[in-house]
């Protein structure tokens, strides 16, 4: 303890003395309100266990989990001052007249509750809230004139005129106006006897260092020891002109003050100030408001405008030769304990009081090399001498100045003929050619140009067998030899044709004591047996086809590479998984390499020196690579697209395990089947590592495997049938930690018509539809079978109308068999009357001659017995009973149908019918009535008024319906 008395007494007194910064600047990211969408001035900022940090901002309180920003403003509006964070990860906030604390709610959303209402009423009214601590079992609110204690639901309020509140070490301190320093115990706050009042000092941070001692800083006045809660020392300002708004312990032997006007500044117990980091080093202001060390040691600063991460703790610095200029750094050395860069004007250097650990750490100013000018693009440290190659020619670091050997051609590197040291003779690659330097002992001489190669070479290595190997990025690679008297060289050109991948893009190294050519599709060797290049047996398996611009072999035998414009390392000694080699790619540094003119100086483990256009960049790889930040991911918020957008995960479960939060089963929802459109976002809270982070996700349930590796912080999924799902995310770095998985389980209910009361009614309409199918089928049945019946009587009648008809034709034919018959013998039966008629008129004119003879003959005998034969002849002719007999045979009993119908007919008249029925003409009928046509036609006329005939019906038709 006394001897970290001694460091402290020695810390503040060397506080006052002006100091230089680290030569290693950490990473800065600026978010401006642009960025986070919320007021400029940033009062607090705070991180919970999940790495979710928090700001307390004008217009709200603010989160960022590496990737998305969102705002959550206090139900008056207010500015929110200060916040704090509880083991439950509830953070408390305080604004305006108003108290509360943000809360995981319905659906993980962050609520707001406010404790307003638990102020007893006469203490309801009060401005803004600047401190708030948790101390045991309370919470503590400061405002300017009252202190409000927040304990088992209930408020109570110490009235005082408080200016400040800070829990240290296990205790809890407070400043009065009146009283000074006071320190929290059995629910008062006691006056701590200090000797001497805090008059218009305000305090801006208290540190507590061991069990025992807190050091003070205050806005104005300086730092003040304390030991035993009394003041041991009172020193002045470290800084003039500027307030300390804010102060914040680093580690164990470091804190950080902010600053009104000179930034951050970070001071260690030696007394030093470590470093300085302001808008000079890339802050956005100078103005700090408020500083947070986050749970991977890095820093972040609240500002007047804006907010700035600090990756104090990264494995990765910046070194910028010029405070004036942006210089690309093409070319780093160490020698003599001083770090020397050439850059795009001129070479620097800067002194390394110690040439050991992390040199990024180192303080100094650089200076520029006397007489560099222009582009340095080389520097080999050759026979102990810095040759640097310039676009000016080339030179010799003299003390501290740069010595001209040769100005006739730009030179791009120095290559030693020969490994023994020292050499005699220096190959240097130049804009024209080869030229050769001499050495003697003690100076380098300029020999002049080889004849025979005038390509601009940038690149020259020398194998085992002494064959100079040139490459050229547009031409090919040259075999070179040089000539017995050193004067001339010739050389021999390789293309494509040679076995090369292309005649461009050729570039050549000595790794593992080879020589080796990279290429933009992988590393070649030359086989002398076939004069061809052939890919590398050790590299190719290591590398593949991959695009190489630039190697180097570090001490340790690890190749550091650049392919496109990223930068990686082999590490032969750490196997991976069943390769006996690992690859460790360095995402923070894509795009930033210097590309065309690549250059990584392995110094040592710790001090990896890389060209950028910006300088140069440190690397810590011994750091890097046994980085033990554990990775993981946040599920930030989950939106449902459907008829409306809709948040239904706003980032919070409220489960919380040892390993994290996990959603409960009750928190998982159901959403109707029109929100089948997600939208999720994620990220992992490794701030300042976001290009070092990729993510794999899967949803359960759609998707068939993890998705691959991607930097992207976001998925949508669209058009998602109904059913349970589960979205899963995990991310790793490029150091191969990989993340716990994060899942978030949601249902999408199916469609009205898939619900379960769909289907009870799609059964019953299912059993409904099989009982009118039934009853339909048994209709159908008896209509079909009453059909079919119908059918039978139809055929049944068809066939008897068929028989019928066929009877009826039957018949028919008969009947026109009969009439034909009937005709016929009516025909016969005319012909017969014709002929009884013609006989009738042949034995009358023989009666009339006959009786005329027997008159004249005198009654002669024989003739009278021929006139009786006649007249027993005319008595046969007049039987009339025969003939009716007969005719009625035929005509189906006509004249007994027409007499029993008339029965006033005579025998004339029945004799007059049968003779119409039989067509007979009025003549004819006259003949075989042995009467006059005229008497026939009054016959006809009596006959008609005896049957009653009207006059339009004829006695035909008459006749013929008997």
């Amino acid at each position: 303890m006394k001897s970290l008395w001694l460091f402290l007494l020695f810390a503040v007194a060397s506080l006052s003395a002006p100091g230089q910064n680290t030569i290693g600047l950490p990473q800065i990211i600026n978010y401006s309100k642009s960025d986070f969408q919320a007021g400029t001035q940033t009062w607090d900022i705070k991180q919970d266990s999940r790495g979710m940090m928090y700001f307390a901002n004008n217009e709200g309180m603010l989160t960022y989990d590496g990737s998305h920003w969102k705002a959550y403003p206090l139900p008056n509006r207010t500015i929110v001052r200060v916040l704090a964070i509880d083991s439950a990860d509830r953070v408390y906030a305080g604004g305006q007249g108003e108290i509360g604390y943000f809360a995981p709610g319905p659906n993980g959303n962050l609520t707001y509750t406010s404790l307003r209402d638990k102020v007893p009423a006469s203490e309801n009214k009060f401005a803004d809230i600047w401190r708030i601590e948790i101390y045991k079992e309370a919470v503590f609110f400061q405002s300017s004139d009252r202190i409000f204690e927040y304990r088992n639901n209930a408020i109570k309020v110490y009235p005082n005129e408080w200016q400040y509140l800070k829990q240290a070490g296990n205790k809890l301190y407070a400043q009065d106006k009146r009283s000074g320093l006071l320190v929290f115990k059995n629910q008062e706050w006691i006056p701590l006897n200090i000797g001497q009042p805090f008059d218009n000092v305000l305090i801006s941070g208290i540190v507590a260092i061991g069990t025992d001692s807190l050091l003070i800083n205050t806005q104005m006045n300086g730092m003040l020891l304390l030991r035993h809660d009394s003041i041991i020392k009172k020193y002045p300002p470290f800084l003039t002109g500027s307030n300390v708004n804010c102060a914040a312990r680093i580690n164990a032997t470091e804190l950080v003050a902010g600053t009104s006007s000179e930034g951050c500044v970070v001071l260690n117990f030696n007394g030093q100030i470590v470093q300085k980091i302001s808008r000079t080093e890339g802050l956005q202001n100078n103005d700090v408001i408020s500083v947070f060390l986050d749970k991977n040691k890095n820093l972040w600063a609240g500002l007047n405008n804006g907010i700035s991460f600090i990756a104090y703790n990264a494995a990765i610095k910046y070194i910028a030769p010029s405070k004036s200029n942006e210089l690309s750094g093409y070319s780093t050395r160490i020698f003599n304990n001083e770090l020397y860069i050439a850059t795009s004007d001129g070479a620097w250097y800067v002194p390394l009081p110690d040439a050991t650990g992390d040199l990024s750490f180192a303080k100094g100013d650089f200076t520029r090399v006397k007489n560099s000018k222009a582009e340095v693009w080389r520097m080999d440290e050759v026979n102990n001498q810095i040759l640097l190659g310039q676009h000016v020619g080339s030179a010799v670091l003299q003390d501290h100045s740069s010595v001209s050997l040769s100005g006739a051609a730009g030179t791009w590197l120095f290559k030693p003929v020969t490994a023994v040291f020292p050499a005699n003779n220096i190959l240097v690659g130049t804009y024209t050619g080869i030229r050769m330097l001499e050495y003697n002992g003690s100076r380098f001489a300029d020999k002049g140009k080889l004849a025979g190669v005038d390509e601009s070479l940038r690149f020259l290595e020398i194998d085992n067998d002494n064959n100079i190997w040139a490459s050229h990025p547009y031409r090919g690679i040259y075999k070179l030899k040089v000539s017995a008297d050193g004067k001339s060289i010739s050389s021999q050109l390789f293309t494509d044709s040679a076995g090369l991948p292309s005649a461009l893009s050729n570039y050549v190294f000595k790794i593992k004591n080879r020589v080796v050519f990279a290429t933009g599709k992988g590393v070649y060797e030359f086989d002398p047996a076939t004069n061809r290049f052939i890919p590398s047996a050790f590299l190719a398996p290591v590398l593949g086809s991959m695009e190489i611009r630039y190697m180097n072999e570090d001490a340790d035998g690890n190749i550091w590479i650049c392919s496109g414009k990223s930068i990686g390392v082999i590490n032969f000694h750490q196997p991976s998984g069943d390769r006996p080699y690992t690859i460790t790619w360095i995402p923070e540094l894509n795009g930033k390499i210097l590309l065309g003119f690549e250059n990584i100086y392995p110094f040592n483990k710790e001090n990896i020196f890389i060209g950028s256009e910006k300088g140069t960049i440190h690397l810590n790889f011994e750091k890097y690579s046994t980085n033990k930040q554990e990775v993981s991911v946040l599920l930030g918020q989950v939106k449902a697209f459907g008829k409306s957008d809709s948040i239904i995960f706003g980032g919070y479960f409220h489960q919380r395990t040892p390993s994290g939060y996990l959603q409960q089963e009750q928190e998982i929802v159901s959403l109707p089947k029109s929100y089948n459109s997600f939208h999720f976002e994620y990220s992992s809270p490794a701030y300042g590592l976001q290009n070092t982070i990729e993510y794999s996700y899967q949803l359960e349930g759609y998707d068939n495997r993890w998705s691959a590796w991607s930097q992207k912080s976001e998925k949508d999924y669209t058009n998602l049938p109904d059913g349970k799902y589960i979205f899963k995310i995990k991310a790793h770095d490029n150091l191969g930690h990989e993340s716990e998985i994060v899942t978030y389980s949601f249902v999408v209910k199916p469609a009205w018509y898939k619900t379960v009361w769909a289907y009870l009614f799609y059964v019953v309409l299912f059993v409904a539809l099989l009982y009118l199918l039934n009853r339909w089928q048994d209709r159908t049945l008896r209509i079909q079978q009453r059909r079919f019946d119908e059918e039978q009587q139809r055929l049944k009648y068809i066939h008897q109308l068929e028989l019928e008809k066929n009877e009826k034709e039957i018949i028919k034919l008969q009947n026109e068999k009969l009439a034909n018959e009937i005709h016929f013998k009516n025909n016969a039966l005319a012909d017969a009357s014709m002929h009884l008629v013609e006989r009738g008129d042949a034995l009358a004119k023989l009666k009339d001659i006959l009786g005329g003879i027997y008159k004249k003959n005198g009654n002669n005998p024989e003739i009278k017995n021929a006139l009786l034969l006649l007249n027993d002849v005319e008595k046969n002719n007049d039987n009339w009973d025969q003939f009716a007999a007969h005719f009625d045979a035929i005509n189906n009993d006509f004249l007994k149908n027409l007499k029993s119908k008339f029965p006033a007919l005579t025998n004339t008249d029945l004799k007059l019918c049968a003779y119409l029925q039989l067509k007979l003409s009025s003549k004819e009928i006259a003949q075989l009535m042995a009467i006059s046509v005229r008497g026939v036609e009054i016959k006809r006329y009596r006959l008609r008024k005896k049957l009653n005939l009207p006059t339009e019906q004829s006695m035909t038709d008459f006749l013929n319906e008997i």
